[in-house]
Order: structure tokens, then sequence, then C-alpha cells
């Protein structure tokens, strides 16, 4: 996370960090010891994330998305290239999911690559325990981010690849090479999702799979995905 806010800063952009939990000295503390200065409010701000994100208890991505886009206009008129941030969404996720606001959450997350085109970069950090248990949730935050960084070796894992690896191992594991085929061709010819689209295709996809194997077999295939693909994170 904060190697994320060193390349922006060595990049000429400013830098936000959003913390997790209300401690912002320690964070202070530790940006400070890992080799950042905080010396320039402009070029780096340090906020808590429920504070960034639920400022009064209710999360309003329109709100949101003009407060980047504040903070963008205002780091480009102080003359930086643009704007690097680090957000550790764990404790604001937990909120949300609890007041049952986490699919509006996950529409905006999923917006942004879509809608929006400031000059930003951006890591959301999640924690995955929160989330195993909740397998539409990580394939949804999956289709949301073009990476997955894990923590164990902060390696990128490109997650078009990831999720199709994971169907692939699945459907590889469970039929034979022939059926396989035949899953494959069906889904190409008869829905028009080549197997390299099915990551960008995904509700496609498991319609393509519940016409061809029916309802009940395509809910227990669609789990082991998702238990195969949280596997491949935490492996990592």
């Amino acid at each position: 996370m904060f190697s994320n806010l060193k390349a922006g800063l060595d990049k000429g952009c400013s830098a936000l960090y959003l913390a997790s939990g209300e401690n912002i000295e320690q964070v202070q503390f530790e940006i400070e010891n890992f080799g950042l200065k905080i010396d320039d409010p402009i070029k780096m701000k340090i906020v808590t994330s429920r504070h960034f994100y639920t400022p009064d208890g209710e999360f309003k991505a329109d709100r949101v998305v003009e407060r980047y886009r504040s903070l963008i206009d205002e780091s480009v008129d102080k003359g930086f290239e643009g704007l690097y941030v680090s957000a550790d969404v764990a404790d604001t996720f937990d909120y949300l999911t609890k007041n049952l606001m986490a699919e509006v959450w996950l529409k905006y997350e999923n917006a942004w690559r879509r809608t929006f085109k400031f000059p930003m970069e951006a890591i959301c950090a999640y924690h995955i325990d929160q989330i195993e248990s909740k397998g539409q949730i990580l394939l949804q935050l999956i289709q949301a981010h073009k990476n997955t960084i894990t923590s164990r070796t902060a390696k990128f894992l490109d997650n078009k690849k990831l999720y199709l690896d994971a169907i692939t191992e699945k459907i590889n594991g469970i039929f034979s090479e022939e059926a396989v085929n035949i899953i494959f061709r069906f889904v190409e010819r008869c829905f028009r999702i080549p197997r390299n689209q099915i990551p960008n295709k995904i509700e496609d996809f498991n319609k393509a799979l519940e016409s061809l194997l029916g309802e009940g077999a395509t809910i227990i295939l669609k789990q082991e995905i998702l238990n195969n693909l949280r596997g491949r994170i935490e492996l990592e």
C-alpha cells in the first residue's frame, strides 16, 4: 500500500491514503517510518476510509466520485500529474455489509473502469476473510478490478486469467476431455462467447451452462469454481 503511494509521488502525482480504523497518528508514523514525508497536505493526505466513504453513515456513490474529482482537480491545479490512492476499505466494507449496503458499493466499484476517466491509480485493500464465505461478492470484486495483488507475495494476478484458469481447471477436473470440448463449443456457438471472453460475460456463461447442464449441476459447478478461485488467491 505504501509502495503504491511512493510510486505515485515518484511520478509527480499527489497521494491519498484511506486508513481502516481511526488511529491516524499510527498510520502517519508507519508511513513516515516507511520513508515518505507528510509535509504538504496537497501532496499527501491521510483520511479514514469510513470518513471518506460514509461521512454521515450513508454511502453515496455520486458523492464519493465528486470527492475524488475535487481532489484530482486540486492536485492538477497545484502542478501534480494526477492522484495515486491506497485505500484500506476493510472497516468500510464491514460497515456496509452489516447495514445492507454492500450491493451499492459493489456497483460503484464495478462502474469505475467503465465510466470514469480520471488521471488516477488506485489500490483497494480487502481482507480475504471478509469475503471468503461470500463467494458471489468475491466474484464481483474480481470483475470490478483489473488485477488482484496478493498480500503473501505482493504478486500481481490478472483477474481475467485468474477466473478463466479457475473455470478451466474445475471443468477439466469433472468432465472428460471430449465433454469439455463440447461444453466450450456449445457456449461459443450458441451463446457467442469464445473461451477467452468468458470472464467478460460471466452471467451469460452461467446461463449457457444452465441450458446445457441444468440448474442444479450449474449451481454446484459455480460454487466449485468460486472455491477454486478463492484457493488460487489464498495460495498466492
